[in-house]
């Protein structure tokens, strides 16, 4: 299943509209989180990197706190 330029661009959209998003395009979702070293702020998490892994049949959303000051 190679998804190529098909698939939409998610960055910075909120984790939970990014999750729909690719739900509805039909790919399996992972996500990773980042924080900062003194830890996570609050606030919704948006996406900050995407990628494709195993072969194209899982979609890794790196999320980070919108707010982490």
């Amino acid at each position: 299943m190679n998804r190529g330029e098909d698939f939409p661009d998610l960055l910075a959209n909120h984790l939970d509209n990014a999750v729909r998003l690719a739900t509805e395009f039909g790919i399996g979702i992972q996500v990773v989180t980042t924080t900062p070293p003194r830890g996570a702020g609050p606030g919704p998490l948006r996406v900050v990197r995407q990628r494709l892994v195993d072969d194209g049949q899982m979609l890794e959303l790196t999320v980070a706190a919108e707010n982490w000051a």
